[in-house]
């Protein structure tokens, strides 16, 4: 593994996009938290998190997952994760998180 985790965000109106590509471990996942963060500080109404492209997450990256979650939750961002087939969602599945996936 390489403990790589790259991170685009956009934004299109009240909506903020958050698009992870690379490894969300104990390593990365500050990374990830702080750019989510930031993104919903931005007067955002909905983040869509993209992970498409994460070809690995620990418990650690779930765990992170929650939490941000629950950040958003207390400033009324509506949180939406986008995973493909993979990884990402077979985790999230497994953990019973899947209900954070956008439909």
């Amino acid at each position: 593994m390489d403990d790589e985790l790259s991170i685009r965000t956009s934004h299109e109106g009240t909506t903020a996009t958050v698009a992870a590509e690379g490894e969300i471990d104990l390593s990365t996942v500050d990374d990830l938290r702080a750019a989510v963060t930031a993104a919903a500080e931005e007067g955002v109404d909905e983040l869509l998190l993209d992970l498409t492209a994460v070809e690995f997450i620990d418990s650690a990256g779930l765990g992170g997952l929650l939490e941000l979650r629950s950040t958003l939750r207390h400033h009324s961002v509506t949180l939406q994760i986008s995973a493909g087939e993979g990884p990402v969602r077979q985790a999230m599945e497994i953990t019973g998180l899947s209900e954070l996936l956008a439909r």
